[in-house]
């Protein structure tokens, strides 16, 4: 194999890791954050707001822009982690995507 030969085989491994780590998640759910229920605001007047969480992950792995698909499911999985913490069950997104980051209300629904 010559040297350019090598040099584009590098050059495609490290390309393929940069779009497949794009495309991962490091975000643990905590026990119960699957139950979370993500609804829209006009779907919770019958709930109590327990309060609001911003979450924020990186939404550029060096050069490459991550999925915006990928970034929104992370932002979700947080909010409902906080959600479990604070002992909720819904959450209710209350700031469209920006830079990474998104605002959502936190609901107690179940009666």
């Amino acid at each position: 194999m010559d040297i350019n030969m090598k040099k584009i085989l590098l050059l495609g491994m490290g390309l393929s890791s940069v779009f497949l780590l794009s495309a991962c998640s490091w975000i643990q759910p905590l026990p119960g954050a699957f139950n979370v229920a993500l609804l829209e605001e006009k779907d919770v007047t019958g709930c109590t707001k327990l309060g609001t969480t911003t979450s924020s992950v990186l939404s550029h792995v060096g050069l490459y822009d991550r999925d915006t698909a990928a970034i929104k499911k992370d932002l979700i999985l947080l909010a409902k982690n906080e959600a479990v913490n604070m002992r909720g069950d819904t959450i209710v997104a209350i700031s469209p995507l920006q830079d990474g980051r998104m605002e959502f209300a936190i609901y107690d629904c179940v009666k």
